[in-house]
């Protein structure tokens, strides 16, 4: 079953060497979960606490931060946080984990930046499938360079926001989001059509994640860009 995963995995993403950041002070945790994913063909660099994380990000390119909500001194979402706010590094994807699961755990660490939110145990090959799902994802964001739209501009190569001639950021999720209802200006998505879409999970639909985003975004490229239809879904307004 091992083989055959990773043998899927390298036959839908030629060349994967994706380099994964695993963030665990548990330390049996961390080589049981290192073992596993390199197993399946990943990269993978460890790190027992925020700041040896920080210092791996500063120094490598790291494609995938899967880390602990627990860091013993810190946390995940201080760690979020922290990339989120450096401007001068390839900013990677993040998967918080924990055996919490919380609305409110989940909530922040969605606004501190994370791409993803699991609860444990997590297998390695759920893990694999995850970190799949998000190599597909930019894979096709960089297939075109640019989309725009009255006064906004998505740099879909440089993973930039553009509006009133102001370059910025949004965390990927959030970026993927708002190029996903620009990608077809005229339709109204679903929740289950943007969590297949960005998750490939429709139980996503089903949780506050989408409309936590969706908040995040307004708050950073204006109320008025995406607009909700009650009962539907979201659409570019």
């Amino acid at each position: 079953m091992l083989i055959q995963l990773k043998n899927e995995l390298m036959a839908t993403i030629p060349g994967i060497f994706c380099t994964v950041l695993i963030c665990e002070n548990d330390v049996y945790s961390l080589v049981a979960m290192k073992n596993s994913l390199v197993e399946l063909g990943f990269t993978i660099l460890s790190a027992v606490s925020k700041s040896e994380a920080l210092y791996f990000i500063e120094k490598n390119k790291v494609d995938i931060v899967l880390s602990d909500l627990n860091l013993g001194e810190s946390d995940a979402i201080v760690l979020c946080l922290e990339i989120r706010s450096k401007k001068d590094i390839q900013q990677p994807f993040i998967i918080i984990c924990s055996d919490k699961n919380e609305d409110f755990i989940q909530i922040a660490s969605f606004n501190s930046g994370a791409d993803d939110f699991l609860v444990k145990p997590v297998k390695p090959f759920i893990l694999a499938a995850r970190f799949k799902a998000l190599l597909k994802r930019r894979a096709g964001l960089r297939t075109e360079k640019s989309y725009a739209k009255k006064d906004l501009l998505i740099d879909r190569e440089a993973y930039k926001i553009i509006k009133n001639g102001k370059a910025f950021s949004l965390p990927r999720k959030e970026f993927e989001m708002l190029n996903l209802l620009y990608s077809n200006p005229n339709k109204v998505f679903t929740r289950k059509e943007i969590a297949v879409a960005l998750w490939e999970d429709e139980k996503v639909a089903l949780q506050r994640t989408i409309d936590i985003h969706v908040r995040n975004i307004r708050k950073k490229v204006g109320q008025e860009v995406i607009k909700t239809l009650k009962g539907v879904g979201y659409c570019i307004a």
